[in-house]
């Protein structure tokens, strides 16, 4: 039952967060949007991004009634997915052509219940974990989180193909909803104590405590340049890839079957690769040895562009990129546990690295647009090198980072 929770935690990051990102990119490409404008749509999802602002408030404030009646973390997880079901519903019945304004609104108001579900169910991921499980339930969390994603991703496309985009979003919404009985059916994790150092502080106060925290710990430096570089390549890689399999020819529904479902299951093995090897060799060492092979991996793009819509090209990159992604994501998030003690913490710490990604994404469309995509799929990889380096060169024998606990510091 513990394991099924945490799952359960995964599942529902998974299942709201490609709305915004993955599944809103392929219905822009087929509309016509320019890749330029497809990347910086990336933007729309900064209030996702921006969590850490109303983090504490989350971690400290109860919602009249519903508090009472299912606990404070889990009244906001109600009240987060049911706005996301709000807002899905009513991106279905949007055109991109037509109600470009009304759709760019209800795809921040997805973005920010996204992030607010985020930083809610946060403590559901630490409860009664052990500093000797961490890679475990990361790899846990993030099996969740792909069978989300594949639900999403595979549904949709498949709707969108065989019936329309309005039928697409509205089976994402009844999605959520299925993840919603999951989380009222979770235990609470409120004798946790998550946050109580953090009462009677305003949001910015917290903050600075936080970032202050960050900079006095061990090598927090290392910290901040690691969550802003490690992903940077990712980010990009993936957001282009999707105009990029549209635009050379292959349909939604060799992409539902191929990039989303094998490319999700590929990286659900990978999230289990990942979290073993945190238990055996630590965090640094996987997300040093990860990341190497995962920029190598970005590279088997361009065999695409050489063989075109060919479906067994497109399976081999998937399912190579997906085991280095899924391992890497793993050994990110056992990196994020070690470091986060709150949500108030991991809301922000996630913040920087997403503000990166958002940063990279936004203008990953400009670059293909001004170079190709040759030398796109050249360049990008590149991005890798300097968090591998300071991965390399940071401490050997230790964690990399650790925030101090608030209430001793």
């Amino acid at each position: 039952m513990f394991f099924f929770n945490k799952f359960c935690v995964g599942l529902s990051y998974g299942t709201s967060f490609p709305l915004t990102i993955v599944i809103l990119d392929y219905w822009l490409k087929e509309y016509g949007v320019s890749n330029s404008t497809i990347g910086l749509f990336t933007l729309l999802h900064l209030l996702f991004t921006l969590k850490f602002l109303w983090a504490p408030t989350i971690d400290n404030t109860d919602i009249p009634y519903l508090s009472k009646l299912f606990g404070r973390r889990k009244s906001w997880v109600i009240i987060s997915q049911l706005t996301l079901i709000f807002g899905t519903v009513c991106m279905a019945h949007m055109d991109p052509n037509s109600n470009i304004g009304a759709l760019m609104f209800f795809a921040s108001l997805i973005s920010f219940a996204d992030g607010c579900q985020n930083v809610a169910l946060y403590p559901y991921q630490i409860l009664g974990v052990s500093r000797e499980d961490l890679g475990y339930v990361a790899g846990i969390i993030g099996f969740g989180h792909r069978i989300g994603g594949i639900f999403t991703k595979f549904v949709t496309l498949h709707m969108a193909h065989f019936f329309d985009w309005t039928i697409a979003y509205e089976s994402a919404a009844f999605l959520i909803f299925l993840c919603m009985i999951f989380i009222l059916l979770a235990p609470n994790p409120e004798s946790s104590g998550d946050g109580d150092e953090c009462k009677n502080l305003s949001t910015f106060s917290i903050i600075k405590k936080i970032i202050k925290q960050i900079i006095e710990g061990q090598d927090g430096i290392y910290v901040l340049l690691i969550l802003i570089m490690y992903k940077a390549a990712p980010f990009m890689i993936q957001k282009m890839s999707r105009p990029f399999c549209l635009e050379i020819g292959f349909t939604k529904l060799e992409i539902a079957n191929v990039v989303q479902l094998l490319g999700s299951i590929s990286m659900i093995i990978g999230g289990f690769i990942g979290g073993f090897l945190v238990n055996k060799i630590g965090t640094r060492k996987t997300m040093l040895y990860v990341g190497i092979l995962r920029m190598m991996a970005s590279y088997l793009y361009i065999l695409l562009l050489a063989y075109g819509p060919n479906t067994n090209v497109l399976g081999i990159v998937v399912f190579i990129e997906g085991i280095m992604e899924g391992a890497a994501a793993a050994a990110f998030l056992a990196f994020f546990y070690e470091l986060c003690s709150v949500g108030s913490q991991y809301a922000l710490l996630s913040a920087i690295r997403e503000l990166g990604g958002l940063l990279f994404s936004s203008v990953s469309g400009i670059l293909v647009d001004m170079v190709g995509w040759l030398n796109y799929f050249i360049i990008v990889p590149i991005l890798f090198l300097p968090s591998l380096w300071i991965l390399y060169k940071g401490p050997k024998n230790r964690s990399i980072a650790s925030i101090p606990n608030s209430a001793s510091s």
